[in-house]
């Protein structure tokens, strides 16, 4: 019964943030598959076979990183080129 008297804007956030979630995963997939590709293209040759646990160890936190950095700017661009907050409702002016 409660969930009737919830604002319709409350749908709109839960699909958006569902939505933000999977993108930045697929988005920190996509990087850490690229940073492992480049460690087997160049660095590979160079370091010895026992380097590879620590290269997906820094493949993956640096996929977390441009992952956050790359999402941070797009939600920005999105706030301000498609007036975001005021679609899900957040504005509050």
């Amino acid at each position: 019964m409660q969930m009737s008297k919830m604002p319709a804007n409350k749908g709109k956030i839960v699909l958006f943030v569902l939505g933000a979630t999977a993108a930045n995963l697929v988005l920190m997939a996509a990087c850490f598959a690229l940073l492992m590709v480049f460690y087997s293209l160049a660095l590979s040759k160079i370091l010895p076979p026992e380097a590879l646990i620590w290269a997906i160890a820094v493949a993956f936190l640096l996929a977390l990183v441009i992952s956050t950095f790359i999402y941070r700017s797009l939600l920005k661009f999105l706030r301000e080129r498609y007036h975001l907050d005021e679609y899900l409702g957040l504005n509050k002016k």
